[in-house]
């Protein structure tokens, strides 16, 4: 989930990229597929009109447009005026890179990030997305803001 103002995923993403330190893993071709804040905030409403039908029921809530990770990070960065990711590192380097720099964290002193951890690299790297059909269905929901739109709004914040 994602969207102006979010101090996690976007601030994060664009921290990284303005020190040139996010990196795209196997090429950022990972299918994934993220949801604008507004869209999950609607989709818990409708949730919340339906729960006599959809109680004890678990849902995973997206945008339904899965798109490569490169290509997220990409809109992202540029909505937020940053330079994307230029630079492709293999997913297996990345995942036993991020294991021993968590190490390293592990034993010094400091407050910041480490620049790849195991669970970056498997994020940036594995294709997360779910198809929406019974969810849609079932919420009598559609999302409202496209990805497309969701960066648009995320550039004019």
């Amino acid at each position: 989930m994602w969207g102006p103002g979010d101090t996690q995923l976007i601030a994060r993403v664009v921290a990284r990229a303005r020190r040139g330190t996010l990196p795209l893993l196997d090429g950022g071709t990972a299918l994934i597929d993220s949801t604008y804040v507004d869209n999950a905030a609607s989709g818990i409403v409708a949730a919340l009109h339906r729960v006599d039908e959809v109680s004890g029921r678990a849902y995973v809530l997206t945008n339904g447009e899965p798109r490569p990770v490169g290509d997220l990070l990409a809109g992202i960065c540029r909505a937020s005026g940053v330079t994307p990711p230029r630079f492709s590192v293999p997913a297996g380097l990345a995942k036993a890179a991020g294991s021993l720099i968590e190490r390293v964290w592990a034993v010094r002193p400091g407050e910041d990030e480490p620049p790849m951890t195991r669970f970056l690299a498997e994020q940036l790297s594995t294709a997360h997305w779910f198809d929406q059909t019974e969810i849609r269905r079932d919420l009598q929901w559609m999302p409202a803001v496209s990805l497309d739109e969701g960066l648009r709004r995320l550039a004019r914040a």
